[in-house]
């Protein structure tokens, strides 16, 4: 950090390899960083409100259809994109972009169509592991036995990839207690270790079985 500070008034006309300090801040500022990032052209920044209702709409919709509670949405205008483009990105990166009629149809109708397509299809990159421990603790508050249990054999990643799978395979996760019933049973019913074992290493067959119960 004072390397920072210290290069803001030392600066010179040629680039220097970041140091070793610099390095590190940049680490923990991708921990900030937006899950999805929208930025809008010039013509878009006049309906902001209406996208931010749409987004809104948009995530209680998927939070009914499967269960997942899409997170937060950062929207920015760009002067660097044509004036009726958008563009979503994810952590940063650039997925896809998109044109609109500048009106409340075109982002009413067209936009929402691209936005929820985008977020079904991109649910295994949104789904990250800190959303995947609230799902986790919120089973855990009605059953610690059973997530306790599982959780010996499958980490969060494993978990995660179970429930982003499920809901690909058009299944929900709303009542996320019972679907942990679900990999459980599933996860124990040859009833012994050795089985449990090699389970652990499969979550995808895992997501397979639990989808085909739910």
């Amino acid at each position: 950090m004072f390397e920072r500070i210290k290069n803001l008034f030392h600066k010179n006309n040629t680039e220097t390899e970041p140091t070793t300090c610099e390095k590190i801040d940049n680490l923990f500022d991708s921990l900030n960083e937006d899950i999805i990032h929208i930025r809008v052209g010039e013509d878009l920044t006049d309906f902001g409100e209406i996208i931010c209702k749409l987004i809104g709409k948009l995530r209680e919709e998927i939070k009914d259809e499967c269960g997942f509670i899409i997170p937060e949405v950062h929207i920015t205008d760009c002067n660097v994109i044509q004036e009726n483009e958008f563009a979503i990105y994810i952590r940063g990166e650039y997925c896809t972009n998109g044109f609109l009629v500048p009106n409340e149809k075109g982002i009413n109708e067209e936009l929402y169509e691209v936005l929820k397509t985008f977020m079904y299809d991109n649910m295994n990159r949104i789904f990250t592991n800190e959303i995947t421990e609230r799902y986790i603790d919120t089973a855990q508050r009605k059953n610690g036995w059973l997530i306790w249990n599982i959780t010996r054999f499958l980490s969060v990643v494993d978990i995660r990839i179970i429930l982003s799978e499920i809901i690909n395979k058009g299944k929900s996760i709303n009542d996320i207690s019972y679907v942990f019933e679900k990999i459980s049973e599933n996860l124990f019913r040859e009833g012994n270790y050795t089985d449990c074992y090699w389970k652990k290493s499969n979550p995808h067959r895992i997501a397979c079985d639990v989808a085909k119960d739910l």
